[in-house]
Protein backbone atom coordinates (compact mmCIF):
# COMPACT_ATOMS: atom_id res chain seq x y z
CA UNK A 1 0.00 0.00 0.00
CA UNK A 2 1.49 3.55 -0.99
CA UNK A 3 1.70 6.17 1.31
CA UNK A 4 -0.06 9.01 -0.47
CA UNK A 5 -3.24 10.19 1.34
CA UNK A 6 -5.73 10.31 -0.80
CA UNK A 7 -8.93 12.99 0.45
CA UNK A 8 -12.28 11.99 -1.24
CA UNK A 9 -15.14 14.91 -1.18
CA UNK A 10 -18.42 14.10 -0.76
CA UNK A 11 -21.48 16.72 -1.76
CA UNK A 12 -24.66 16.22 0.51
CA UNK A 13 -28.11 17.66 -0.11
CA UNK A 14 -31.09 15.50 1.07
CA UNK A 15 -30.35 12.65 0.24
CA UNK A 16 -30.34 10.43 3.40
CA UNK A 17 -32.21 7.58 2.19
CA UNK A 18 -28.97 7.05 -0.21
CA UNK A 19 -26.23 8.79 1.68
CA UNK A 20 -25.18 5.64 4.39
CA UNK A 21 -24.48 2.99 0.84
CA UNK A 22 -21.97 5.69 -0.18
CA UNK A 23 -20.38 6.44 3.33
CA UNK A 24 -19.75 2.67 3.95
CA UNK A 25 -18.56 1.77 0.22
CA UNK A 26 -15.95 5.36 1.09
CA UNK A 27 -15.24 3.85 4.83
CA UNK A 28 -14.44 0.30 3.63
CA UNK A 29 -12.28 1.11 0.59
CA UNK A 30 -9.30 -1.47 0.60
CA UNK A 31 -7.29 1.76 -0.02
CA UNK A 32 -6.80 2.84 3.78
CA UNK A 33 -5.09 5.80 3.67
CA UNK A 34 -8.03 8.36 2.89
CA UNK A 35 -10.26 11.30 4.35
CA UNK A 36 -13.71 11.36 3.66
CA UNK A 37 -14.90 14.48 3.68
CA UNK A 38 -18.47 14.95 3.69
CA UNK A 39 -20.17 18.34 3.19
CA UNK A 40 -24.13 19.16 4.20
CA UNK A 41 -24.88 21.40 1.77
CA UNK A 42 -27.95 22.78 3.71
CA UNK A 43 -29.53 19.33 3.70
CA UNK A 44 -33.54 19.53 5.49
CA UNK A 45 -33.80 15.80 5.84
CA UNK A 46 -31.98 13.34 7.87
CA UNK A 47 -28.27 13.80 6.05
CA UNK A 48 -26.85 15.99 8.03
CA UNK A 49 -26.86 13.65 11.50
CA UNK A 50 -25.89 10.83 9.22
CA UNK A 51 -22.76 12.48 7.97
CA UNK A 52 -22.23 13.29 11.99
CA UNK A 53 -22.95 9.81 13.11
CA UNK A 54 -20.54 8.28 10.70
CA UNK A 55 -17.94 11.13 11.42
CA UNK A 56 -18.16 9.86 15.41
CA UNK A 57 -17.84 6.24 14.33
CA UNK A 58 -14.28 7.27 11.82
CA UNK A 59 -12.03 9.36 12.91
CA UNK A 60 -10.87 9.54 8.50
CA UNK A 61 -14.28 11.29 7.85
CA UNK A 62 -14.58 15.05 8.53
CA UNK A 63 -17.80 16.96 7.95
CA UNK A 64 -18.81 20.37 6.76
CA UNK A 65 -22.44 21.99 7.09
CA UNK A 66 -23.13 25.26 5.14
CA UNK A 67 -26.16 26.50 3.86
CA UNK A 68 -27.28 25.79 0.46
CA UNK A 69 -25.15 27.10 -2.22
CA UNK A 70 -25.36 24.07 -4.93
CA UNK A 71 -22.97 21.18 -5.77
CA UNK A 72 -19.89 23.34 -6.97
CA UNK A 73 -19.55 25.38 -3.82
CA UNK A 74 -19.75 21.93 -1.88
CA UNK A 75 -17.14 20.55 -3.52
CA UNK A 76 -15.23 23.49 -3.15
CA UNK A 77 -15.84 23.38 0.07
CA UNK A 78 -14.30 20.32 0.24
CA UNK A 79 -11.24 21.18 -1.70
CA UNK A 80 -10.53 24.03 0.77
CA UNK A 81 -9.89 21.83 3.69
CA UNK A 82 -8.41 18.41 2.17
CA UNK A 83 -4.57 17.39 3.03
CA UNK A 84 -4.48 14.71 0.74
CA UNK A 85 -1.84 14.23 -1.89
CA UNK A 86 -4.51 12.85 -4.12
CA UNK A 87 -8.29 14.26 -4.68
CA UNK A 88 -11.27 12.31 -5.60
CA UNK A 89 -14.77 13.23 -5.65
CA UNK A 90 -17.92 10.80 -5.21
CA UNK A 91 -21.96 11.76 -5.49
CA UNK A 92 -23.23 10.76 -1.87
CA UNK A 93 -25.98 8.82 -3.81
CA UNK A 94 -24.52 7.16 -5.81
CA UNK A 95 -21.76 3.84 -4.86
CA UNK A 96 -17.87 3.56 -6.03
CA UNK A 97 -16.58 -0.16 -5.76
CA UNK A 98 -14.32 -0.72 -2.33
CA UNK A 99 -10.84 -1.19 -4.70
CA UNK A 100 -11.88 1.81 -6.85
CA UNK A 101 -9.58 4.16 -5.11
CA UNK A 102 -7.07 1.80 -4.96
CA UNK A 103 -7.53 1.29 -8.70
CA UNK A 104 -7.12 4.89 -9.22
CA UNK A 105 -3.64 5.28 -7.26
CA UNK A 106 -2.31 1.60 -8.97
CA UNK A 107 -2.39 3.26 -12.30
CA UNK A 108 -1.64 6.95 -10.95
CA UNK A 109 1.46 5.14 -9.48
CA UNK A 110 2.54 2.86 -12.22
CA UNK A 111 2.29 5.97 -14.59
CA UNK A 112 3.02 8.80 -13.00
CA UNK A 113 0.02 9.98 -14.04
CA UNK A 114 -1.12 13.68 -13.01
CA UNK A 115 -4.80 12.37 -13.21
CA UNK A 116 -5.88 8.77 -13.74
CA UNK A 117 -9.08 7.37 -14.55
CA UNK A 118 -11.90 4.87 -14.48
CA UNK A 119 -15.33 4.17 -15.92
CA UNK A 120 -18.77 4.54 -14.59
CA UNK A 121 -21.94 2.06 -14.82
CA UNK A 122 -24.89 3.18 -15.05
CA UNK A 123 -28.00 1.52 -12.64
CA UNK A 124 -31.98 2.46 -13.96
CA UNK A 125 -34.77 2.10 -11.30
CA UNK A 126 -35.56 -1.32 -13.07
CA UNK A 127 -32.56 -2.81 -12.08
CA UNK A 128 -30.79 -2.83 -15.53
CA UNK A 129 -27.52 -1.84 -15.93
CA UNK A 130 -25.50 0.08 -18.65
CA UNK A 131 -21.98 -0.95 -18.96
CA UNK A 132 -19.59 1.35 -21.15
CA UNK A 133 -16.25 0.08 -20.23
CA UNK A 134 -14.47 -1.39 -22.85
CA UNK A 135 -11.19 -2.84 -20.69
CA UNK A 136 -8.77 -0.91 -22.80
CA UNK A 137 -5.71 1.30 -21.10
CA UNK A 138 -4.47 4.55 -22.74
CA UNK A 139 -2.04 6.99 -21.87
CA UNK A 140 -1.66 10.81 -22.67
CA UNK A 141 2.20 12.58 -22.22
CA UNK A 142 1.19 16.17 -22.69
CA UNK A 143 -2.04 17.68 -22.06
CA UNK A 144 -2.96 18.44 -25.55
CA UNK A 145 -3.60 15.86 -26.30
CA UNK A 146 -5.86 14.58 -23.75
CA UNK A 147 -8.11 17.83 -24.43
CA UNK A 148 -8.23 16.67 -27.70
CA UNK A 149 -10.21 13.06 -26.60
CA UNK A 150 -12.14 14.97 -23.37
CA UNK A 151 -13.58 17.71 -26.12
CA UNK A 152 -14.33 14.57 -28.82
CA UNK A 153 -15.92 12.56 -25.88
CA UNK A 154 -13.05 9.10 -25.84
CA UNK A 155 -12.88 10.65 -22.21
CA UNK A 156 -16.06 11.09 -19.76
CA UNK A 157 -16.02 14.30 -18.13
CA UNK A 158 -17.39 13.38 -15.16
CA UNK A 159 -14.80 13.78 -12.02
CA UNK A 160 -15.90 11.01 -9.77
CA UNK A 161 -14.27 8.58 -11.92
CA UNK A 162 -10.86 10.31 -11.44
CA UNK A 163 -7.97 10.82 -9.16
CA UNK A 164 -6.40 13.58 -8.99
CA UNK A 165 -2.83 14.93 -7.87
CA UNK A 166 -3.57 17.76 -5.32
CA UNK A 167 -1.19 19.97 -7.19
CA UNK A 168 -3.32 19.99 -10.70
CA UNK A 169 -6.42 21.12 -8.25
CA UNK A 170 -4.60 24.41 -6.40
CA UNK A 171 -6.52 27.14 -8.05
CA UNK A 172 -8.74 25.08 -9.80
CA UNK A 173 -12.57 25.19 -8.45
CA UNK A 174 -15.98 24.10 -9.84
CA UNK A 175 -18.19 27.36 -11.38
CA UNK A 176 -20.63 28.14 -9.02
CA UNK A 177 -22.30 30.39 -10.87
CA UNK A 178 -23.33 27.11 -13.55
CA UNK A 179 -25.70 24.14 -13.15
CA UNK A 180 -24.37 21.58 -15.39
CA UNK A 181 -20.97 20.19 -16.92
CA UNK A 182 -19.43 21.45 -13.51
CA UNK A 183 -17.65 18.74 -13.94
CA UNK A 184 -16.37 18.94 -17.22
CA UNK A 185 -15.01 22.34 -16.92
CA UNK A 186 -13.32 21.51 -13.49
CA UNK A 187 -11.34 18.64 -15.79
CA UNK A 188 -10.38 21.25 -18.19
CA UNK A 189 -8.89 23.47 -15.79
CA UNK A 190 -7.27 20.37 -14.23
CA UNK A 191 -5.91 19.48 -17.49
CA UNK A 192 -4.45 22.67 -17.99
CA UNK A 193 -1.91 21.66 -15.12
CA UNK A 194 -1.02 18.65 -15.76
CA UNK A 195 1.12 16.74 -17.95
CA UNK A 196 0.64 12.93 -18.05
CA UNK A 197 -2.81 11.02 -17.80
CA UNK A 198 -3.55 7.46 -17.61
CA UNK A 199 -6.57 5.44 -18.23
CA UNK A 200 -8.09 2.17 -17.55
CA UNK A 201 -11.88 1.42 -18.88
CA UNK A 202 -12.81 -0.46 -16.35
CA UNK A 203 -16.04 0.50 -14.28
CA UNK A 204 -15.61 1.04 -10.90
CA UNK A 205 -18.44 3.37 -9.95
CA UNK A 206 -21.89 2.70 -9.78
CA UNK A 207 -24.38 6.36 -10.89
CA UNK A 208 -28.10 5.72 -10.15
CA UNK A 209 -30.35 7.06 -12.76
CA UNK A 210 -33.26 7.85 -10.82
CA UNK A 211 -36.81 9.07 -11.13
CA UNK A 212 -36.27 12.97 -9.73
CA UNK A 213 -32.44 13.08 -10.34
CA UNK A 214 -30.78 16.26 -12.17
CA UNK A 215 -29.86 13.85 -14.83
CA UNK A 216 -33.42 12.62 -16.04
CA UNK A 217 -35.88 15.92 -15.27
CA UNK A 218 -37.43 18.26 -17.79
CA UNK A 219 -35.29 20.61 -19.66
CA UNK A 220 -34.60 23.83 -18.02
CA UNK A 221 -32.40 26.80 -18.63
CA UNK A 222 -29.81 25.77 -16.52
CA UNK A 223 -28.85 23.40 -19.41
CA UNK A 224 -27.69 26.33 -21.27
CA UNK A 225 -24.58 26.73 -18.91
CA UNK A 226 -23.53 23.62 -20.88
CA UNK A 227 -23.03 26.15 -23.84
CA UNK A 228 -21.56 29.17 -21.70
CA UNK A 229 -18.91 26.63 -20.32
CA UNK A 230 -18.21 25.63 -23.60
CA UNK A 231 -17.14 29.00 -25.43
CA UNK A 232 -15.21 29.42 -21.59
CA UNK A 233 -13.02 26.78 -22.81
CA UNK A 234 -13.21 27.52 -26.54
CA UNK A 235 -11.64 31.08 -25.02
CA UNK A 236 -8.95 30.00 -23.17
CA UNK A 237 -8.15 27.69 -25.41
CA UNK A 238 -7.56 30.06 -28.24
CA UNK A 239 -5.46 32.18 -25.96
CA UNK A 240 -3.54 29.15 -24.51
CA UNK A 241 -3.39 26.60 -26.95
CA UNK A 242 -4.19 27.89 -30.38
CA UNK A 243 -2.92 24.73 -32.10
CA UNK A 244 -6.29 22.85 -30.47
CA UNK A 245 -8.89 25.49 -31.49
CA UNK A 246 -10.11 23.90 -34.14
CA UNK A 247 -10.81 20.95 -31.91
CA UNK A 248 -12.08 23.10 -29.06
CA UNK A 249 -14.82 24.37 -31.53
CA UNK A 250 -16.05 21.39 -32.24
CA UNK A 251 -16.36 20.40 -28.48
CA UNK A 252 -18.82 23.71 -28.84
CA UNK A 253 -20.60 22.13 -31.48
CA UNK A 254 -20.84 18.81 -29.76
CA UNK A 255 -22.15 20.65 -26.65
CA UNK A 256 -24.84 22.31 -28.70
CA UNK A 257 -26.11 19.04 -30.46
CA UNK A 258 -26.47 17.80 -27.23
CA UNK A 259 -28.00 20.20 -25.88
CA UNK A 260 -30.63 20.23 -28.80
CA UNK A 261 -31.17 16.71 -27.99
CA UNK A 262 -31.91 17.50 -24.25
CA UNK A 263 -34.19 19.54 -25.49
CA UNK A 264 -36.37 17.52 -27.22
CA UNK A 265 -36.01 14.55 -24.82
CA UNK A 266 -37.11 16.46 -21.79
CA UNK A 267 -40.06 18.14 -23.61
CA UNK A 268 -37.99 21.77 -23.48
CA UNK A 269 -38.61 22.67 -27.60
CA UNK A 270 -41.71 24.68 -27.16
CA UNK A 271 -40.45 26.92 -23.89
CA UNK A 272 -37.36 27.34 -25.51
CA UNK A 273 -38.18 27.55 -28.48
CA UNK A 274 -36.35 30.57 -29.88
CA UNK A 275 -33.04 29.31 -28.00
CA UNK A 276 -33.38 26.79 -30.01
CA UNK A 277 -34.25 27.64 -33.26
CA UNK A 278 -30.59 29.35 -32.73
CA UNK A 279 -28.80 26.11 -31.74
CA UNK A 280 -29.67 25.31 -35.10
CA UNK A 281 -29.09 27.78 -36.97
CA UNK A 282 -25.44 27.50 -35.51
CA UNK A 283 -25.18 23.91 -36.28
CA UNK A 284 -26.08 24.12 -39.68
CA UNK A 285 -23.71 27.18 -40.46
CA UNK A 286 -20.84 24.95 -39.07
CA UNK A 287 -17.56 24.43 -41.64
CA UNK A 288 -18.82 21.38 -42.88
CA UNK A 289 -15.11 19.93 -43.22
CA UNK A 290 -14.21 21.38 -39.69
CA UNK A 291 -16.82 19.24 -38.00
CA UNK A 292 -16.06 16.07 -40.52
CA UNK A 293 -12.22 16.30 -39.42
CA UNK A 294 -12.55 16.69 -35.81
CA UNK A 295 -16.19 15.71 -34.42
CA UNK A 296 -16.46 11.67 -33.41
CA UNK A 297 -18.14 9.51 -35.95
CA UNK A 298 -21.27 9.58 -33.89
CA UNK A 299 -21.45 13.15 -33.21
CA UNK A 300 -20.96 13.43 -37.06
CA UNK A 301 -23.76 11.80 -37.99
CA UNK A 302 -25.71 13.72 -35.56
CA UNK A 303 -24.22 16.82 -37.27
CA UNK A 304 -25.46 15.68 -40.69
CA UNK A 305 -28.93 14.73 -39.62
CA UNK A 306 -29.51 17.52 -38.28
CA UNK A 307 -28.01 19.57 -41.16
CA UNK A 308 -30.65 17.41 -43.06
CA UNK A 309 -33.91 17.66 -41.48
CA UNK A 310 -34.87 17.92 -37.79
CA UNK A 311 -37.79 15.26 -37.86
CA UNK A 312 -35.09 12.88 -39.18
CA UNK A 313 -33.06 14.34 -36.08
CA UNK A 314 -35.76 13.41 -33.70
CA UNK A 315 -36.80 9.90 -35.11
CA UNK A 316 -32.98 9.29 -34.62
CA UNK A 317 -33.27 10.17 -31.13
CA UNK A 318 -35.97 8.34 -30.50
CA UNK A 319 -35.19 5.08 -31.78
CA UNK A 320 -30.94 4.77 -32.03
CA UNK A 321 -29.91 7.59 -30.40
CA UNK A 322 -31.28 7.24 -26.60
CA UNK A 323 -28.76 8.07 -24.04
Amino acid sequence: MYDNKISVIVPVYNIGQYLESSIKSLINQTYRNIEIILVDDGSVDNSPAICDLYAKKDNRIKVIHQKNKGVSAARNAGMRVATGDYIGFCDGDDVPDVDMFEFLMNIAVKDNADISICEVRFEFEDGTVRNIATGKSKIWNNNESFLCDLFKGNVGMSTYTKLFKAKVCRGVEYPENCKTNEDKYFCFLAALNSNTFSSKSVAKYTYYRREGSSSITEFTEKYFDCIYLADKMLETVSKEHPSIYANAVCNRLSTTLRIYKLMYMRNGLKKFSSQGNELVKYVKSFDKATAKKYLSKKDYIRYKTLCTSKRLYFLMIKYLDKY
